[in-house]
């Protein structure tokens, strides 16, 4: 992967519905050449999807939250419960948008989820905190969002 991958990569990756044209202009690259590296990288998966950016507050799910899940170790009488069982469980929830699995930190699980209203945010961490593997559960209501726009400084080698 060289330079110029990179840079469309990063630049796709924060605003995926730019056209090649403007990518090619930013690039100073041809047409053809956007097209043809973006097409490998859905043929590799590098790209495996693309996805809106949704201005939250013009919503009905106007109220979004990271919260913050640490899973138990082992559950007494029924021994370990496969992270990944956990994460399926969780995938069920309509109010997920996505769940990060991290490693050296307080708890194993990052999710950002949205909600109508605060009431359904506190109804949602009291399911959470049901759900067996589950151990503590913190939250953080998000106040603001920043999108930020590709970069007007692209590297290109």
């Amino acid at each position: 992967m060289d330079a110029k991958d990179e840079s469309i990569l990063k630049i796709i990756g924060r605003r995926s519905g730019i056209s090649s044209r403007k990518l090619s202009g930013m690039l100073n690259i041809p047409i053809s050449t956007v097209h043809r590296r973006i097409k490998k990288f859905e043929d590799e998966k590098v790209i495996t999807g693309y996805k809106a950016l949704i201005d939250y507050q013009k919503t009905s799910w106007s109220i979004g939250a990271l919260l913050l899940v640490d899973l138990m170790e082992v559950i007494p009488g029924k021994g370990h419960i496969p992270k990944k069982d956990i994460i399926k469980t969780l995938s069920a929830f309509s109010e997920i948008e996505e769940i990060i699995d991290v490693q050296a930190a307080e708890f194993d699980l990052v999710i950002k989820a949205r909600f109508r209203t605060l009431k359904l945010l506190s109804n949602f961490i009291e399911t959470l905190r049901g759900i067996e593997g589950i151990e503590e559960t913190k939250s953080a209501v998000i106040t603001d969002e920043t999108i930020l726009p590709p970069s007007t400084i692209i590297r290109v080698n």
